[in-house]
């Protein structure tokens, strides 16, 4: 039995080190010729391991502070694994916008929150270099690992910071397998330019939350 368990975790740690190194030279290939990420790593990225011990759901949310009754916007949702933690902590009478550009992704959604009776789960297409909400209307505003694969996001900083509450937060989570991941100097340059100063932050080089409120 032990010597499957070391067969099983060496596999594991293999696994990791070429999904890593193959993050490594899709980054440097995306450099110089950007093209949108293979679906494939998307679901190598976005799984149930991730979620169990990496980045948590339900600890992603905590950090946000949330309270019932307000308007949250989650950028770049995919499967809505994480929609789901926010839009629990807003209820009763508290909506969670899940936008993006794709109506694939939009459409997956609609259908899991209709089976899953969420209704307080809005897919919504929308774009983030000119949001359809009004200014100062949303309490808080959610990217995880999806900012850098925006053009220009400094401008869709600007954005966000036009819809959020004076009160309200921003907050930016990186995964390190991402061919598109920022380190957090990078982030917080980014930030700094669209008018954003620093308020928590959390994890270490490989995975991390920060949050930001409008100066």
């Amino acid at each position: 039995m032990l010597f499957w368990h070391f067969i099983i975790y060496g596999i594991a740690i293999v696994f990791v080190i070429f999904i890593f190194f193959f993050c490594v030279v899709l980054r440097i290939i995306r450099r110089y010729y950007h093209f949108p990420i293979p679906a494939v790593l998307t679901r190598v990225i976005d799984n149930p391991w991730r979620r169990r011990f990496i980045q948590k759901p339900r600890v992603v949310a905590d950090r946000l502070k949330l309270e019932p009754g307000m308007i949250v916007v989650e950028i770049g949702p995919g499967k809505g694994n994480y929609t789901k933690a926010f839009a629990e902590r807003v209820l009763p009478n508290g909506k969670v916008y899940a936008v993006d550009i794709s109506e694939s992704i939009i459409e997956y959604l609609r259908k899991r929150v209709e089976e899953e009776e969420i209704p307080n789960i809005i897919p919504k297409i929308d774009n983030a270099h000119n949001f359809s909400f009004a200014d100062e209307s949303v309490d808080r505003v959610i990217a995880i690992a999806c900012l850098p694969e925006i053009p220009e996001p400094v401008r869709v900083l600007k954005e966000i910071r036009r819809i959020l509450k004076p009160d309200g937060l921003l907050s930016l989570s990186e995964l390190a397998p991402d061919p598109d991941y920022p380190r957090r100097k990078t982030v917080k340059q980014w930030t700094n330019e669209a008018g954003f100063i620093l308020q928590s932050e959390y994890g270490n080089w490989f995975v991390y939350q920060i949050n930001f409120c409008k100066s």
